[in-house]
């Protein structure tokens, strides 16, 4: 059976993305190109792939809180706006420990010259959200239902509404392959308006050998350029969380319990 999951809270694997069209897309339609230009030259952002084309033909007209240097700035200002001033960033509790070849050589820690103010933000808001007990409780069903899922990984987006946090899990659109995740088109207009994309890497309950986000992970954040995470199951009652962007740069958050 198959399960869209939407909970609306207080509070490797390969994470594939609809396959590029062809180079001329951008162009393609007057309209969406003078759509896209325009809000290029409003926000001073500058498209290099498809998905940052798509993504700048999405704006409303609305300025940022803050300049935007890149397009995670820009999803990270979009949630920013809607959820209250997040908690203050924490060291895990644990060091930062690398568990897969693609991250391996790579700095993990919160001290990594390359993070941001914007992506402390980010990484504020992940944080608070992962906080709340409801909110894990949620990921951890979504766990399960993926560890019984052998058609595909599952993913979704963490986002702020109404109600406070939202998670919004379903399995991915691939029906022959649970080592991969494709999100579903849908997802892109959420992540588009700020909500934060994730995946599970959860084919065992204990999926260490290959925590943290893989080559592919890495080269879809290079193709949609918003912040993501990878949720990696380690036991029944707990889970990895590394948080990644546009440019290689991770940061192992620790560990979550159910």
């Amino acid at each position: 059976m198959r399960w869209i999951l939407s909970f609306s809270l207080g509070i490797g694997p390969v994470a594939c993305v609809p396959k590029l069209q062809e180079a001329s897309f951008p162009s393609q339609d007057p309209a969406f190109a003078g759509q896209v230009s325009k809000a290029a030259q409003a926000l001073g952002l500058h498209p290099t792939t498809n998905l940052d084309h798509a993504h700048l033909g999405m704006w409303d007209g609305t300025t940022p809180p803050f300049p935007c240097s890149t397009f995670a700035d820009w999803a990270t200002a979009k949630i920013a706006a809607r959820a209250p001033e997040p908690r203050s960033l924490r060291t895990p509790k644990c060091p930062p420990r690398r568990r897969q070849d693609a991250t391996r050589r790579r700095p993990l820690g919160l001290d990594q010259s390359q993070l941001t103010e914007r992506d402390r933000l980010s990484l504020r808001l992940v944080q608070t959200a992962l906080d709340s007990t409801d909110v894990r409780t949620t990921l951890f069903l979504a766990r399960d239902l993926d560890f019984e899922d052998r058609s595909t990984e599952w993913g979704g987006t963490l986002d702020w509404g109404d109600e406070g946090w939202m998670i919004e899990a379903a399995p991915g659109q691939s029906e022959a392959d649970d080592t991969v995740f494709r999100r579903r088109p849908s997802d892109f207009r959420k992540i588009f308006n700020g909500a934060i994309p994730f995946h599970f890497h959860a084919r065992r309950l204990n999926m260490s050998a290959v925590a943290g986000p893989g080559d592919t992970d890495l080269q879809a954040a290079e193709s949609h350029g918003v912040p993501a995470l990878v949720f990696t199951s380690l036991s029944q009652d707990r889970l990895q969380v590394d948080w990644y962007r546009r440019g290689g740069v991770v940061v192992d958050l620790g560990e979550i319990e159910r």
